[in-house]
C-alpha cells in the first residue's frame, strides 16, 4: 500500500441513538422479562405515597419541541440530607404521548458538603438522547426552599438562575422543565 494514510480521519461521535431505552429501562417500554424491574424504577424504598413528592416536566429541544426519545437519571440525597448506596437514584424517561416525565421520590434534605458549606436541597440531573454526543447535568432546586446561601446558586446570576428552580404547582408537586437550547436553556453544569 503505497498511498495509505499515515493518520486516520477522526470518525464521528457516537450519539445515545434512538434504541437508548431497550437496554437501560425495558420494562418502561414493555420489553418485559428481561429484568424484574429496572434499575432506578424506584428511588427510596419503604416509603408510603404521603411522604413523596413529583417533579413534572418536559425535555425541550432547540426549537421548543418536546421530546420523548430521552433518558434521565437522577441522584440525591434523603430527607435528612444523608446520601447512600442503595437509595436516592432513579432512571426515568418521558411518556411516549404527553412527553412528560415524572419523578416520585422524597424531598431531599440539606445537607455538608465537603467544603463545610450548606447545600439547599437540590435532586442532580443527567440527560442523555439522541443527538446529544454526551450527557447534560444540571440540578432541581425547590422554590419554597431557602436557596440564596447555596454555593452553586450564589454564583449564578438572577435571570439564569430560574432555570434551575422548580416550581411548585401544588402541594408536594413541582413543575421543572428543561431547555437543551435556545432562550431559555437550561444550566448545565460541567462535570
Amino acid at each position: 500500500m503505497e498511498n495509505a494514510k499515515e493518520n486516520l480521519d477522526e470518525t464521528p461521535f457516537q450519539t445515545a441513538g434512538p434504541f437508548l431505552h431497550i437496554g437501560c429501562m425495558p420494562n418502561a417500554i414493555k420489553i418485559n422479562r428481561i429484568y424484574q424491574n429496572d434499575l432506578g424504577e424506584i428511588p427510596f424504598m419503604n416509603k408510603k405515597d404521603a411522604d413523596l413528592i413529583t417533579i413534572e416536566g418536559s425535555v425541550f429541544d432547540g426549537n421548543g419541541v418536546a421530546l420523548d426519545d430521552v433518558m434521565i437519571e437522577t441522584w440525591q440525597c434523603d430527607e435528612k440530607g444523608q446520601f447512600t448506596e442503595e437509595n436516592g437514584f432513579a432512571r426515568l424517561m418521558p411518556n411516549h404521548l404527553t412527553k412528560k416525565f415524572t419523578l416520585k421520590t422524597v424531598k431531599p434534605g440539606s445537607y455538608i458538603g465537603y467544603d463545610g458549606k450548606t447545600h439547599s436541597p437540590y435532586v442532580s440531573l443527567s440527560i442523555s438522547s439522541r443527538g446529544l454526543n454526551m450527557t447534560l447535568n444540571t440540578r432541581v432546586y425547590f422554590e419554597d426552599d431557602e436557596l440564596k446561601n447555596d454555593p452553586l446558586l450564589s454564583i449564578i446570576d438572577e435571570v439564569n438562575k430560574k432555570n434551575l428552580i422548580a416550581k411548585k404547582i401544588k402541594k408536594n408537586s413541582y413543575l421543572f422543565d428543561i431547555f437543551l437550547q435556545g432562550d431559555k436553556e437550561t444550566i448545565f453544569l460541567d462535570i
